[in-house]
């Protein structure tokens, strides 16, 4: 066998060994990590409702708009408060109300956040305890993921799991497991996962960053075998040594 077939024998064995490796460092990350059946982002929210039954004669806020804890929401002018007025035992809800010059209950913002419904109108008449609005509260944003584990993989979701969160233009955020909840069907586990991040800022990304938007959330699972010790090794090597 001459030299030259012996190198190229073997740059031919240290191919396939290392196509060989990569295939297999591959399989091992894809092992890593499961992709979400479906995935959203969502906001906290708070109903705006009233003590009082009456006819709203203001209307203060619309879908879209942005308001700060105090901020006067909605102003009804009710009998019933007239009443309680009158006989000194007003009943409102803390700091959800207030009662202006005229006598008219003032309902207010409890929160700071953004309207997303409106419910009540200017010249309708409201019950007590009836839907004004809803608003949704600032820095509230969170992903809600589903996905189907086999019960091997549900064992290798660690606490405070690593999420990767991709938004429909591509672009990606990092969040955390905050909560999981399971239930068990046919021998798989059906997580439902709560996702937090400081990284969901409301309208950021050219306003993809929003409530509602449709996302993808790859969950990291635990992954101890031999392969990910080995490459965690060579990763850390190779970092000392161009690092």
């Amino acid at each position: 066998m001459t030299w030259r077939v012996r190198i190229k024998l073997f740059v031919g064995t240290v191919l396939v060994l290392l196509v060989a490796a990569y295939a297999t460092y591959h399989v091992n990350e894809t092992r890593g990590t499961a992709v979400s059946d479906s995935a959203q982002i969502l906001g906290e929210t708070y109903v705006v409702g009233t003590p009082y039954a009456g006819l709203v004669v203001a209307q203060e806020v619309s879908i879209g708009d942005v308001v700060t804890e105090g901020d006067p929401l909605f102003v009804i002018d009710s009998a019933a408060l007239d009443r309680d007025l009158s006989l000194g035992t007003v009943s409102t809800a803390g700091q959800a109300t207030s009662i202006d010059a005229d006598g008219n209950l003032v309902v207010l913002a409890t929160q700071d956040g953004t309207v997303t419904d409106v419910a009540a109108r200017a010249g309708t008449f409201v019950s007590a305890a009836d839907h004004l609005a809803t608003v949704q509260i600032a820095g509230s944003l969170y992903v809600q993921a589903e996905y189907t584990l086999t019960a091997k993989e549900y064992a290798r979701v660690p606490e405070d799991a690593a999420v990767t969160i991709e938004l429909p233009s591509t672009a990606t955020l990092k969040g955390t497991v905050e909560r999981v909840q399971v239930t068990t069907v046919g021998g798989q586990a059906l997580a439902l996962v709560t996702v937090e991040s400081d990284e969901l800022v409301d309208g950021e990304e050219n306003g993809l960053v929003g409530s509602g938007t449709p996302v993808t959330a790859s969950l990291s699972l635990r992954n101890d075998g031999v392969v990910t010790t080995v490459s965690d090794a060579v990763t850390s090597y190779v970092r000392g040594v161009f690092g």
